[in-house]
């Protein structure tokens, strides 16, 4: 088996060598590649181009998702990009830097929040589902994060989409007076009281979208990098305070 067969299909995988663009051809080339962009995807937001290390090949981050395309526009490649002598991956390393630029705008007064106790010393947002299990799971241990410092925002995902049973208990979450304490009943499988009102689940599941939500939960640290799925309580507080953790 060669070395490529071994390696993950979904990946693609080069040797980086470094390319040379003198100031007007990079502005060219850029301006080319948006113009494809906006006749590929109309009204998309403008996107963000770079080049990359690949002569001929840029790199394009539109919200948080990263491709490549190259420099006439006419190709596009979705993948990932390794750099072999740091074994660094250069798209997930940008798609960090997209997520993290996009936490980073979120309002808070959207969301509902589990504080740190104490200083908070790091943060994850949750794309979570009141029906989902290993939300629930994840829920039952917010107390051990929050007591190592780490404070847990929750963006709202009910999977079964708008107007489905989830939807509604999550809007009677968003719209309860004690929100956190309506969340722990609903997530406990307890019945809350119906209730409506201005809110942002419709808009958080769309939000889903602009960062590759694609089950629940989906954990986002603070850093931009994304967990896809559950994760042990434990696991989070090794990765985000490793110091506290190993005290």
């Amino acid at each position: 088996m060669t070395l490529l067969q071994r390696l993950p299909s979904a990946l693609f995988v080069v040797a980086l060598t470094s390319g040379l663009w003198s100031g007007s051809t990079l502005a060219q080339e850029v301006n080319s590649i948006q113009a494809r962009l906006n006749e590929l995807i109309p009204g998309a937001p403008e996107a963000m181009i770079k080049p990359t290390p690949i002569a001929g090949l840029y790199q394009v981050t539109i919200d948080t998702k990263v491709v490549y395309m190259s420099e006439n526009g006419q190709y596009l490649v979705s993948g990932s990009i390794i750099d072999l002598e740091t074994r660094e991956n250069l798209t997930e390393l940008a798609g960090n830097i997209a997520r993290k630029k996009a936490l980073s705008q979120l309002d808070n007064s959207e969301m509902l929040i589990y504080p740190a106790k104490g200083k908070a010393l790091r943060s994850i947002t949750v794309f979570t589902d009141i029906d989902c299990p290993y939300c629930q799971k994840l829920h039952k241990e917010i107390p051990a994060l929050n007591a190592a410092g780490i404070e847990v925002r929750y963006l709202a995902y009910p999977r079964a989409g708008v107007g489905s049973e989830s939807f509604h208990k999550t809007v009677s979450v968003w719209c309860s007076k004690d929100q956190a304490l309506a969340m722990d009943q609903a997530m406990t499988g307890k019945a809350i009281s119906a209730k409506q009102c201005d809110n942002p689940v419709a808009s958080h599941l769309a939000l889903g979208q602009v960062f590759e939500v694609n089950g629940t939960p989906n954990i986002i640290l603070d850093s931009g990098e994304r967990i896809p799925g559950y994760a042990p309580a434990a696991e989070l507080i090794q990765v985000l305070t490793p110091k506290t953790a190993n005290k």
